[in-house]
């Protein structure tokens, strides 16, 4: 899963969770930890449980379509997520959370709700559907006043009104008048999706990258991509053969769930 679910331990524990912004530190141990075991216990009774981070699915499933390892998996959904598998498709076992990661080193850079100042330019206010909200005005978008990134409701943990940002940006990309300019907030998400690979790569040996999420989809998902190539080819050149993967809008959109479950072997 992906901010639904949040941090996972190894236990399936939900150390950190999105959807429970208001629930006090005490409750929250007592009934938000072990969530997951109960649901799947409660739903199910006594079957296998995994619950694994998006990006890691996303790296695993890349890994059984095209059977090559050194695989980066990045969602691009609500927030980024972000999994690595390696030349013969394991995980590392490592927390692979790299929307936390500083990736914009400007000091005029924004903060985000989550370390509330104490930060700024994280990962996934360029690599998450906030990272084209953002934009949505400079690229001439008609979004209501509390749509637009320097209001307060668009500075807070909850995703709703980032989503349906997204959705108005995508539905321009469709308008002949709107979709020129529109277009340069896929193109800017390429160069930060570009030069997010190319500090990546200084921890991975990254091959190959497979990119699904909400903010691929689409005519602007292909300039993203394409943007992100020309990135590595002209600023990091001893990466410019990764190669890029991902599948059609629909998958982009749920697919790690339907990868997740495809994924185990129960014996």
């Amino acid at each position: 899963g992906g901010s639904a679910t949040g941090t996972i331990s190894a236990d399936n524990e939900a150390t950190w969770c999105d959807i429970f912004p208001n629930v006090p530190p005490d409750v929250y141990k007592e009934k938000v930890i072990d969530i997951f075991k109960r649901l799947a216990k409660d739903l199910a009774g006594d079957v296998p449980l995994k619950v694994i981070n998006d990006g890691e699915v996303t790296a695993l499933a890349a890994f059984q379509k095209i059977k090559k390892g050194n695989i980066m998996g990045i969602s691009m959904g609500s927030s980024e997520g972000a999994g690595y598998a390696n030349k013969d498709g394991n995980l590392m076992g490592w927390i692979s959370e790299l929307c936390y990661v500083r990736l914009d080193l400007n000091p005029k850079a924004p903060t985000d709700p989550w370390s509330k100042g104490a930060h700024t330019g994280l990962s996934h206010l360029y690599l998450g559907q906030r990272g084209a909200t953002k934009l949505a005005v400079k690229g001439g978008i008609d979004v209501p006043d509390h749509y637009k990134f320097s209001h307060p409701d668009m500075k807070t943990i909850k995703h709703e009104h980032h989503a349906q940002c997204l959705k108005l940006i995508q539905k321009a990309m469709s308008d002949p008048e709107k979709k020129e300019q529109c277009s340069k907030i896929y193109e800017t998400c390429g160069v930060y999706l570009g030069y997010a690979l190319g500090q990546y790569c200084e921890f991975y040996d990254i091959d190959h990258v497979m990119i699904l999420g909400r903010v691929s989809k689409g005519d602007g998902g292909d300039i993203m991509l394409e943007t992100a190539k020309k990135v590595l080819l002209e600023e990091f050149p001893e990466h410019a053969n990764i190669e890029f993967h991902t599948a059609d809008d629909h998958f982009k959109g749920v697919g790690q769930c339907i990868a997740a479950a495809a994924l185990p072997e129960i014996k």
